[in-house]
Formats: C-alpha cells, structure tokens, sequence
C-alpha cells in the first residue's frame, strides 16, 4: 500500500519554535526517516520558522517531484494576497496553500472577514486549502457553506496547541458537524500525541471512530507532523494503517495517501 504523509515540516534555516523538534529536518534526514517509516511520499509544509520555507521546500520537490509536493505558505497580511493567490498553482510542485489562525491575533482577521476575497479565489483556481482554525471551527462551516466547490481541508482534526487527553476533543460536535459539507476534509495528524496511554493509543479508538463514522473514509486524510512526534513515525503510520481494526483495506488505501494524492492532483 503506497503511504503519503499528508503533513511534515522540512526546513535548513532558523530555529523551530513551540515543540518541534530542534534539529532541521532537511531533505536527507527526511528521506532517510521516510525509508525507515516506510513512508513513500510526503507532502511537505513549510515551517513559519523558516523565512525561506516555500522555496526550500519547492526546491526538495523539483528535485524528486514524485516524493515530495508542497502545500505552501501565504502571509495574508501581505499587500495583494489575492494576486498571489491567482498565480499560486503557477509554481511547479505547489499543490496546495495553507493557512495558520492559531494564535488569536491571526484568527482575528478571519473572524473579522478580512480574507473573504480570498476563498472566492482559490474556489475559481481549484487550489486545496488547509486551515489551521481551534477553537474556531464556526468560521469553517460558514466558508464551506458560501463555496461550496473549495476544496478545505481542517488540519489537526480541530485540535487545540500542546492539548492532550479527553479534552483535546472538546470541540468534537463542531468538528462533526462539518461533515455535512461534502468539500471539508479532515487532517488525522499525529493522533497519537494527543493520547495519553502508550502505542497504539486505545483512548483515542471511540474519537476516532466517531470521525470516520461522519466524514468517511473518503474525506480523511492520514499526516504524520513528524517535527512534533513524541512517539516513534512508524507508530504513527501503523496506527492507521495496521491498529484501527474497523478500516476495512480500501479504507486504509484512501486515508494513507489515497485521499491526498487525489486531492491535490498528485499522480
């Protein structure tokens, strides 16, 4: 079964922040880390630590397109965001473009719709959006409900920063009630770091099936977040691909790269 990460920080420059990890995860290390895993593809997500990030990460994937795509980085405080925007899908390898409304002075300007001009746009250029959105999930269904041909996918499953145990799942009914907007995805990155038991992470199996049960396997999609891993990544491929008894092999096939590839138009 080919695997693709749907999520890994690659970077050469600047110190990581918050709980990555403090070493750079350059192409070699991850290639060698990927091989390790049994990982096949990565989708790579630049680090806001890294001032060069796209175009590290760009370079990675011109090199070995077939391993390596990249869903890039738009600063939307920037002049003329929408202009950039248009022209994203232009660069070779850029398959999709993330946004981060982690914090709440970025969340702020989304909440304030600031930045509806821009999903009208990536809506109209099929660009696949990924929105890093806790504690906001609100927002999502009303940009799901407004264009409905966006491609949006909810990173981190709606999981609040550093959140572990019952509570990182707070916010679950919201997240569930965006299934019902056929355009919104969900990332399962790095589940297993908001459990508090051991490998393979049995606290998480009701949670996880509750999400499966709403969106389907079709609208999952596996990351690893390997930076920020505090368990072994081949755990965390094994954690879908082999422990979650429930997934049938198609299942697995869709949620472990099968979804994404589709998605992003990565053959």
């Amino acid at each position: 079964m080919p695997i693709a990460d749907a999520q890994v920080h690659a970077w050469s420059n600047g110190v990581s922040t918050g709980h990555h990890r403090r070493t750079p995860i350059t192409g070699d290390v991850l290639k060698a880390e990927m091989k390790q895993a049994g990982v096949d593809r990565a989708l790579l997500v630049p680090p806001l630590w890294d001032p060069d990030g796209n175009a590290y990460a760009l370079s990675l994937a011109e090199a070995e397109p077939q391993r390596f795509a990249v869903m890039g980085l738009l600063d939307s405080r920037l002049d003329n965001p929408d202009r950039l925007l248009r022209m994203w899908r232009e660069q070779p390898n850029m398959r999709g473009i993330r946004f981060l409304f982690n914090t709440k002075e970025r969340l702020q300007p989304l909440v304030d719709g600031e930045l509806d001009g821009l999903w009208p746009i990536a809506e109209e250029t099929g660009l696949v959006v990924a929105l890093l959105v806790p504690n906001a999930l609100h927002v999502v269904d009303g940009i799901a409900r407004r264009h409905p041909q966006l491609r949006i996918i909810v990173d981190h499953l709606g999981v609040p920063r550093g959140a572990s145990g019952p509570s990182a799942f707070d916010h679950l009914p919201a997240l569930l009630a965006l299934a019902e907007h056929p355009n919104v995805h969900v990332k399962a990155a790095g589940v297993g770091d908001y459990a508090l038991d051991p490998y393979p992470f049995r606290s998480l199996e009701t949670t996880l099936r509750r999400v499966f049960d709403a969106f389907g396997a079709e609208r999952i999609v596996w990351a690893s977040e390997l930076s920020r891993l505090h368990h072994p990544y081949r755990q965390c491929v094994t954690h879908f691909s082999e422990t979650l008894s429930w997934l049938s092999a198609t299942d697995r096939e869709l949620i472990m790269g099968g979804n994404l590839c589709r998605l992003l138009e990565w053959g």
